[in-house]
């Protein structure tokens, strides 16, 4: 159990971190980004 929760508290951050690092990078390659969520406007 300390092994997985050990593996969760690197993995996690670093999924997270390499998820950021390929939405900015998509620009450099000419594939846009998906628009983000935004609230409807009034």
């Amino acid at each position: 159990m300390k092994l997985i929760l050990a593996w969760l508290f690197v993995a996690l951050p670093l999924a997270w971190g390499v998820t950021q690092s390929v939405k900015k990078s998509l620009p450099l390659f000419g594939v846009e980004s998906p628009p983000a969520a935004t609230a409807p406007s009034k």
